[in-house]
């Protein structure tokens, strides 16, 4: 297969896939757009350099992660001017995509550390293995295992939390009414 065939191949394949594992990282859908891209970008001229045996969406994942941890240190250089007026609102694409897969645990995820969130997502959301997640990364099966069961545990006290928010507030109205 020719090495631009390829790339579409992959493209059609995985842009989903990379694009909601670049948003969970960056919260912005044109910066998820723009990693996805960059990481299409140097795939292609490391194409060569791809071991074709392998599953080329480990690959990929993990160039994707590193453009956005590269954005997210070059926009620690950035000067950032008033000429634009603040976003007040979460635009309509963010707020589908965390509509889209079950509300409070996708919000509750979102607001984990990435070291937790990145492996929690790589799990369940692209059913990949702790090994391929180790791959990607580059941290121990147990360091990935350990980091999941942290996740696992602070996100299960956040959704009890608000659980038991939303039935106080629930009795507050009913006793009002």
């Amino acid at each position: 297969m020719e090495q631009d065939e390829r790339l579409r191949d992959w493209m059609t394949k995985y842009t989903n896939r990379l694009y909601r594992l670049a948003f969970t990282l960056t919260y912005s859908k044109a910066e998820a757009d723009d990693r996805v891209q960059d990481g299409f970008i140097k795939a292609y001229y490391a194409m060569n350099s791809f071991d074709h045996q392998r599953d080329p969406f480990s690959w990929l994942a993990k160039i994707v992660i590193n453009e956005c941890k590269m954005a997210k240190r070059r926009c620690f250089r950035e000067i950032v001017t008033d000429i634009l007026p603040e976003r007040l609102t979460a635009s309509t694409e963010e707020a589908v995509v965390r509509l889209s897969t079950n509300d409070e645990m996708y919000e509750a995820i979102l607001k984990l550390p990435e070291e937790m969130r990145i492996p929690i997502v790589l799990y369940y959301f692209e059913d990949l293995s702790v090994q391929q997640i180790s791959d990607i990364t580059g941290i121990k099966e147990g360091t990935v295992k350990s980091r999941m069961a942290r996740a696992r545990a602070r996100l299960n006290r956040s959704l009890k939390e608000e659980e038991s928010y939303d039935r106080k507030t629930n009795s507050k109205c009913e006793t009002t009414l």
